[in-house]
């Protein structure tokens, strides 16, 4: 099907004829002629597979993968392989990211940090097919170096598999540099549980009937703050029904979990009924704290004067403790997680994770005097000292 000639001044070409019966050449130059026997071979793997009508081999298409771009358009002049696009790794995050108009503005901050980490390691210049599996392994270890907690590495390199695969289906790439490191949502290992006392001393201490109504509507119907809290309005609070109308940016991608129902316990009941006695008239919406880094300052200082052992990831804390006191309750878990809108999945992975102390004194029978907290993950014992 193809063959090697050398030509007087010693260099080499490989001929071969083309479906249409039409003889094509191509030019090697003056290399060895084990080099030129190789790609007459390559040559005549991708022709029986086109003849054929099947796709190359994997050995061939690594091969494909692996020549230089000196070689790849030259197997391209002759009709054997489509041309290479080649894109720079700034040309190509520049594409990928008007790809990704539609992202929520934090997923969109989280993939531009990674852009920002991957530009600045390889270089905006750097040619995508340049960029090997070990040098996506050293950006990785890179990040583990300069101080990133596990989970940020995680979520990264996630993205960079995101970013790298879409370069993949574009076939700007045979295969992605990234596809052999792990990336994704670290389990979750926050076992802290704010008790329903804990939180009433909190909500006591807190400023106003809004913040009062937050605090409530992270802890107990366990909303997402401040995506979902500051979407609420009074139009979607059912008074008689005693449930409320939660959208939900983070699910509405998913059909059917654009907006959830959740019940309103008498407790939250109280706090809005509260709120809306003292909401400005006019106002439609029930929370408008917007400064995040407010509403963290002034968590901090409201447990403080609460007397309250600050928690970390103040909100997300509130609603897992949320979920854990309902699950607790005996509510079937597929109704709990319908109500926080997630997964029973994702429930044991981030929420489910920590057994408060009341419960172990409803199975014993006995006091707890000292508080604990369990982990599920963690095998080993925990000394407890029960009355």
């Amino acid at each position: 099907m193809a063959s090697v000639t050398t030509l007087p001044d010693g260099k080499r070409r490989v001929q071969f004829v083309a479906p249409g019966r039409a003889r094509r050449t191509i030019h090697l130059g003056k290399v060895e002629q084990r080099y030129a026997e190789s790609v007459r071979l390559r040559v005549e793997a991708i022709l029986g597979a086109q003849l054929r009508g099947e796709p190359i081999d994997r050995e061939t298409s690594a091969w494909l993968g692996s020549i230089d771009d000196w070689l790849h358009i030259k197997l391209a002049a002759v009709g054997l392989v489509k041309g290479r696009q080649c894109r720079t790794l700034g040309e190509w995050m520049d594409l990928f990211m008007e790809s990704r108009a539609g992202l929520k503005p934090e997923s969109r901050r989280k993939l531009e940090q990674t852009r920002a980490k991957l530009e600045s390691f390889f270089g905006r210049d750097r040619p995508l097919q340049h960029i090997t599996a070990e040098d996506a392994s050293r950006w990785r270890d890179g990040l583990a170096r300069s101080g990133l907690s596990e989970a940020a590495c995680k979520s990264h390199t996630g993205n960079a598999k995101t970013v790298f695969r879409a370069a993949v289906e574009r076939e700007l790439l045979l295969k992605s540099p990234f596809s052999h490191l792990k990336g994704g949502v670290t389990p979750s290992r926050n076992n802290r549980y704010v008790t329903p006392e804990e939180i009433e001393a909190v909500i006591a201490a807190a400023p106003d009937a809004e913040w009062r109504l937050l605090l409530g509507l992270a802890r107990y119907a366990g909303l997402r703050t401040p995506s979902e809290t500051s979407l609420l309005t009074w139009a979607d609070i059912d008074w008689d029904g005693c449930v409320m109308r939660v959208r939900s940016p983070k699910t509405e991608r998913h059909p059917g979990h654009e907006q959830r129902i959740v019940p309103i316990v008498p407790r939250l009941m109280e706090l809005l009924e509260r709120r809306r006695a003292e909401c400005p008239k006019g106002e439609q919406r029930l929370v408008t704290i917007r400064s995040a880094g407010g509403r963290r300052r002034k968590m901090v200082a409201v447990m403080e004067a609460a007397g309250v052992e600050p928690w970390d990831d103040t909100w997300q804390t509130l609603r897992h403790s949320c979920e854990i006191q309902w699950m607790n309750e005996g509510h079937a878990a597929y109704v709990v997680c319908r109500w926080l809108g997630h997964t029973l999945s994702v429930s044991a992975r981030h929420y489910t994770i920590a057994i408060p102390d009341e419960v172990l004194a409803r199975v014993t029978g006995r006091k707890v005097t000292q508080k604990v907290t369990l982990h599920a993950s963690a095998p080993e014992r925990t000394a407890l000292q029960i009355a």
